[in-house]
């Protein structure tokens, strides 16, 4: 079933959600500043590598991840030349970017300095600076952008640079929209609408690209009428299945663009067999050496959590696989009986730092969430780090030592440990998670398929790994400095073939429980190509939703209807 409970005005007002930040922001006036910016580091973070290419360019209209780019890059400058053909205007420079911003500078004055990073809190801040008449030239200016670390955004572009005078009549938007309110075609012509609105001629330059870069077509496009549409049949160039990133810039007296994902025929995606010959073994000898580890469940009460919570608050250790000792939250309803119960597992390097929405939950529903090694609570003997070698780069080069081996058997005695409770109802135990939780989500429900009643995920991590490295090329880089870290102890090929046995595709065919599985075309950070690499490889009972405008980084809406899903599935069983 496909259906999204966001989009519900009509087609030809969806708007992605940066363009309308420009459009609210307008303000009767063209954008002088073009869209594409020249970036430079100042240094290298362990995640990436920019000594061959120190300067490059990068797309407002873009996330930093689509771009190659990472939160950890450290400091850097964006830079770019505007032309001023009218010194008479007063302009307005408009500024909203996911990183904080050290100081703004035009032909050598400063503009702004110390401009906090406010994505986390509202996606929507701006700020506005009146330029000095006298900053400007006529012809050719020059400003720059001193950062501090670019942000994290998961996908979606919140960037806005624009530079527009206070008063003016030219007014030029515009935005792309398809006729299939998720973005998904099956089988329908692959058609979409390009409305723009413009005073004068202009021309839009339409680009569209798969998810692994490649080019799918890069052209201009005249435009002679004003406040018009133009139709385009995509039909024929995005044939195959997969995702296409779409960007329209409009050139005319000013810049202004938009950008959207679309999918076609996704269920068909068919990629390439990495499953190795001895995957089963592996995952057998792990499952046996942590049968031989005596759990030794202990659970205590939180009475300063129960008293802000409408259900009883405990925190539960167990050992798992290397005798390390793991721990998680759990929550009991306060009737009697037993009751259905939801493991929730991680995203990466996240322990449940804030469990608010856990503690306001009032369902007749059992949950345990689980701090992996390395994470939250439970991240006191095993805690590589963020950083180099971190969780997922923790001895890649020894498939028995990687981290993951014993991250899905701390899920595995997870449900070790709700199967021991008198309190659950042990035929409607469900696991969820997203990101990293994703991917342990279709681990658990792989290796406890015969417990596991339901499950449900949203853009898994590690998953279908040769693939995403190519998507989102960073990874690669990530891998080969984990591997420098430790002394290139192998070759990359060697950690590829590595890689091969924790890669959660490669348990989606042993799945036997219903499964959902949501996903968010913007999301750069685990593209959503591999979360349906791992969901067409499910033989059981299956279903998706697609959020076609959501990047990495979900909403409360989301969450709510995975849980609504599971709740429903449960009480189905």
């Amino acid at each position: 079933m496909l259906d999204n409970k966001y989009m519900k005005t009509n087609i030809k007002t969806l708007i992605f959600s940066f363009l309308s930040a420009i459009i609210s922001f307008n303000c009767n006036a063209e954008n002088i500043l073009p869209l594409t910016w020249n970036i430079s580091f100042r240094n290298n973070s362990c995640f990436t590598t920019r000594m061959a290419k120190q300067h490059s360019s990068i797309n407002t209209l873009l996330s930093w991840e689509r771009q190659r780019y990472f939160a950890g890059d450290g400091d850097c400058e964006l830079s770019n030349i505007f032309n001023v053909s009218n010194l008479k205007s007063q302009y307005v420079l408009h500024v909203r970017m996911a990183c904080d911003v050290n100081s703004i500078v035009i032909n050598g004055d400063t503009i702004a300095k110390n401009i906090r990073n406010r994505f986390g809190e509202s996606k929507d801040t701006i700020e506005s600076f009146v330029i000095a008449r006298n900053v400007l030239h006529k012809g050719n200016n020059k400003i720059s952008i001193n950062c501090s670390s670019l942000g994290y955004t998961g996908g979606v572009s919140n960037t806005l640079i624009a530079l527009r005078p206070v008063s003016g009549n030219n007014i030029e938007s515009i935005k792309i929209s398809m006729p299939i309110k998720n973005h998904v075609f099956i089988n329908e012509n692959k058609k979409i609408a390009i409305h723009y609105h413009t005073n004068q001629k202009a021309f839009v330059r339409l680009n569209i690209e798969n998810d692994f870069h490649k080019s799918i077509i890069d052209s201009l496009i005249t435009l002679n009428r004003k406040d018009s549409v133009k139709i385009i049949n995509l039909s024929r160039l995005c044939a195959s299945p997969g995702f296409y990133q779409i960007t329209a810039l409009l050139h005319g007296k000013g810049y202004c663009g938009d950008a959207q994902w679309m999918a076609v025929n996704p269920e068909q995606i068919n990629c390439r067999n990495t499953v190795k010959d001895d995957f089963d073994d592996y995952w057998t000898m792990a499952k046996s050496e942590l049968a031989s580890i005596s759990p030794q469940y202990r659970i205590h009460k939180v009475d300063s959590l129960c008293s802000k919570s409408k259900r009883d608050v405990y925190i539960v250790e167990m050992q798992s696989l290397g005798n390390i000792t793991i721990r998680g939250y759990y929550f009991v309803p306060r009737t009697s009986g037993k009751h259905p119960a939801v493991l929730q597992v991680p995203g990466y390097g996240w322990g449940y730092e804030n469990i608010d929405g856990m503690l306001s939950d009032n369902t007749d529903r059992i949950e345990l969430a689980l701090c992996v090694r390395g994470h939250g609570i439970s991240a006191d003997v095993f805690n590589p780090g963020f950083e180099l070698p971190g969780i997922w780069g923790y001895k890649l080069y020894d498939k028995d030592s990687v981290s993951y081996r014993g991250i899905y058997m701390d899920c595995v005695r997870a449900v070790d440990f709700l199967c021991s409770r008198e309190e659950v109802d042990h035929d409607k135990i469900a696991v969820k998670g997203g990101s990293q939780g994703g991917g342990l989500t279709l681990a658990t429900a792989a290796l406890c398929s015969d417990r596991i009643a339901a499950c449900a995920y949203f853009d898994p991590f590690p998953c279908d790994m040769r693939h995403q490295i190519k998507i989102r090329t960073i990874c690669e880089t990530e891998l080969k400095n984990d591997l420098a870290y430790y002394g290139n102890a192998c070759t990359f090929d060697e950690v590829m073939k590595i890689q091969d046995y924790i890669d959660t595709r490669s348990f989606a065919s042993k799945i036997k429980c219903p499964v959902l599985f949501t996903a968010a075309l913007f999301d750069d950070d685990c593209p959503v190509h591999v979360g349906f690499a791992a969901y067409n490889q499910i033989q059981s009972k299956k279903k998706y939703k697609i959020y076609p405008s959501d990047g990495h980084i979900q909403g409360f809406t989301h969450d709510n209807y995975i849980m609504n899903w599971l709740d429903e599935t449960l009480i189905n069983q």
